[in-house]
């Protein structure tokens, strides 16, 4: 699969982006397979997750587990063969997610858009399914200079976009308005770290 990438260092904690060109046909059996349940219909918790949703796509996840030891780069030795907690989550008309960490779940998450329209979409707090990684530094209602911009990095999804980064950095997903049901996947990701290294990084 050709995969375009994008790097970036946030706080500095590294952010991958994994563009899957040409994906969008296996992007919408993927959204299909969870049930694209209509959004009035998206009432409790459970109902909005579908969990285990990529061992229906063995190929695929074997994908992004090749994206997550690149992402490790020279520490992908540590990855967790075995586990790796994935869930679809459907996101209805009106519908958003608080802001939360995923480092119960594993050390590293991705995210997998299935759909939204990408580059071009206006930002704004309603009508965009808006994903936003916050700044795990600062309360996001602490006082900032004129130039400093929220402390946050909007990504706009689009089908095929997978973002990694670590499962401690906070972020959400602003309300979404529309007819249909606006659908990724999150999958978490485990490190088996020695303990003597576990020693070097909490010394």
């Amino acid at each position: 699969m050709d995969v375009r990438k994008t790097t970036v260092l946030l706080w500095p904690s590294k952010v991958a982006f994994y563009e899957m060109l040409g994906a969008e046909a296996l992007m919408a059996e993927i959204a299909a397979a969870a049930g694209r349940a209509p959004s009035a219909g998206l009432k409790s918790a459970s109902e909005r997750r579908v969990r285990n949703i990529l061992e229906q796509f063995p190929e695929l996840l074997g994908h992004i587990r090749d994206c997550v030891s690149d992402y490790l780069e020279g520490w992908d030795h540590l990855l967790d063969p075995d586990y790796c907690e994935n869930r679809a989550l459907l996101i209805g008309d009106r519908a958003h997610i608080n802001t939360h960490a995923d480092n119960r779940e594993g050390d590293v998450t991705a995210v997998l858009f299935l759909t939204g329209g990408g580059a071009g979409q206006p930002i704004n707090s309603v009508g965009n399914p808006r994903f936003v990684l916050e700044d795990p530094s600062r309360f996001a209602d602490q006082s900032r200079l004129p130039f400093e911009a929220r402390p946050g990095f909007s990504v706009n999804p689009r089908p095929g976009l997978l973002v990694l980064f670590p499962s401690h950095i906070p972020h959400n997903q602003h309300p979404y308005e529309g007819n249909t049901t606006h659908v990724q996947v999150v999958l978490n990701f485990r490190l088996n770290i020695p303990e003597y290294l576990q020693e070097e990084l909490f010394d």
